[in-house]
């Protein structure tokens, strides 16, 4: 997929959620937590910015997620949370 077309994609999946539904998010011990009122394009959009609030932490820990439509924001915000971390240049 090309990059304009994934930005295309963004922006009319951005412009669509007028409402924001529920997320459930799979926790690692079995049981799930939900996280209402909130979009998964500003989700993903906060995981973007580095964003440590207490939802991104429960995105972070989640290991699988359903939303609305069985779109895959969470995964992409939950992989970018999890990314390693650059480290400062010249350490090791």
């Amino acid at each position: 997929m090309t990059t304009n077309k994934l930005l295309r994609r963004l922006e009319a999946l951005e412009k669509g959620s007028g409402s924001a539904e529920r997320i459930v998010l799979l926790m690692p011990d079995g049981h799930s937590e939900t996280l209402p009122g909130h979009d998964a394009v500003s989700l993903l959009g906060r995981a973007l910015g580095g964003d440590l609030t207490p939802e991104m932490e429960l995105i972070a820990r989640s290991v699988n997620s359903t939303e609305p439509d069985g779109a895959h924001m969470i995964d992409l915000a939950r992989a970018l949370l999890n990314s390693p971390t650059e480290t400062a240049a010249g350490s090791r």
